[in-house]
């Protein structure tokens, strides 16, 4: 059979591609993307946390022009709540106590801490192993001449001159004799620096100085505070003591008052504006973690140690007095309490929870009057009957 001619002539057909179309689709997207880069960078606002374009039509801000020809922007005002809770210290890793040598001590008072007397305390060393020396009062003064820059700035100073020298010199003999040295120090209380500087103090409702029947209380929230107390400490050790005590490490245990808006508060004021409301404990914690952090690289055989003064700080924090048993035991490497032979037993078993490091034995330290308890640490205090 003849094949049948076609009338038309079919053309070639050629290959279609495909990839010509997202091609040019991604061109197009690259070229608008250049053109608004450069179109908006008049719009960048550079600040400290980075770089941002702020859009007028976007952001819903005016602008206007000063006479140099410079956009000035126009903010609009928004209010934005912020509220800050209290510090939490829960989260304090325990770094004390560690490698701690049972401290058996005679305790010397103020008015006997001289190149005199001190030597006397040492000769009836018999069952002890160190002495616990009284450096500063809770009035202010202290047993040797401090040349720590704020004993020295508010001239707080009130002995003689060379009494550092003597001190250091009697120190030098009794650790040649192989005696454990530790001193004492008051922290939130010091009439002497109160009186010395208004920036300082604790205030009641009145405005006056806060004090009550133990003395004048200072703020724990002062820098100025927290910087002597860490300025002693190193002096102190730099003197040879072994161990610093922290005494009156506590706010002063006052009751909270009604307002006549309902509201309760306490009758005093701090020597500083804060965005937390001010609290005992909030307070006692700061003093001690500031303190602990700024002495913490120091040489091995130096030990910080603190006063508990409240049986409800054993075991909780005391609201009151701020104190916290359990902050104590992680920061520092002892803590005292004055007890006496019946109570000292349960004193042990109340804080032992919160020994995590070290021997609760070593760590924690009956202060008791005219007897030696069975605890492998104690401090003796001597008095007449």
């Amino acid at each position: 059979m003849a094949r049948k001619q076609q009338d038309f002539y079919k053309g070639r057909r050629k290959k279609r591609s495909f990839a010509i179309v997202p091609t040019v689709i991604l061109l197009l997207f690259f070229g608008v993307g250049i053109v608004l880069f450069y179109s908006t960078q008049k719009y960048a606002v550079i600040t400290d946390d980075g770089v941002t374009v702020e859009l007028p039509f976007l952001s819903g801000k005016s602008s206007t022009v000063d006479e140099e020809g410079h956009v000035i922007k126009e903010f609009e005002t928004v209010d934005v709540p912020i509220e800050f809770g209290e510090a939490d210290y829960s989260g304090v890793q325990a770094t004390a106590g560690k490698n701690l040598s049972p401290i058996r001590a005679i305790y010397i008072p103020y008015e006997d801490v001289n190149d005199e007397a001190i030597p006397q305390y040492a000769k009836r060393l018999s069952s002890g192993n160190a002495l616990l020396m009284d450096i500063k009062q809770k009035n202010g003064y202290l047993a040797y001449y401090s040349d720590a820059p704020i004993a020295y700035s508010y001239g707080l100073n009130m002995v003689e001159t060379d009494t550092k020298e003597r001190l250091t010199a009697v120190i030098e003999q009794l650790k040649a004799d192989k005696i454990y040295l530790a001193a004492q120090i008051s922290c939130c209380m010091d009439e002497l620096l109160g009186a010395h500087s208004t920036e300082v103090c604790l205030r009641n409702e009145y405005g006056m100085y806060y004090y009550d029947e133990n003395g004048y209380w200072l703020d724990p929230y002062s820098t100025i505070v927290r910087n002597y107390t860490v300025q002693l400490v190193q002096e102190l050790w730099d003197m040879g003591f072994d161990e610093v005590i922290l005494q009156d490490l506590a706010h002063p245990p006052v009751e909270e008052v009604e307002n006549p808006d309902g509201t309760f508060s306490k009758p005093i004021s701090y020597t500083r504006d804060m965005s937390t409301v001010p609290t005992a404990s909030g307070a006692i914690s700061g003093f001690a973690v500031y303190v602990a952090e700024q002495l913490s690289d120091r040489e091995s055989g130096k030990y910080l140690s603190a006063y508990l003064n409240s049986s409800t700080a054993l075991v909780k924090t005391d609201p009151l007095n701020g104190q916290d048993g359990e902050l104590f035991m992680k920061l520092f490497d002892r803590v005292y309490y004055d007890t006496d032979k019946y109570a000292y037993t349960f004193n042990v078993q109340d804080i032992t929870p919160f020994c995590t490091v070290g021997n609760i034995k070593n760590r924690f330290v009956p202060v008791v009057i005219n007897y030696l308890p069975d605890n492998n640490s104690w401090v003796l205090v001597d008095r007449q009957e």
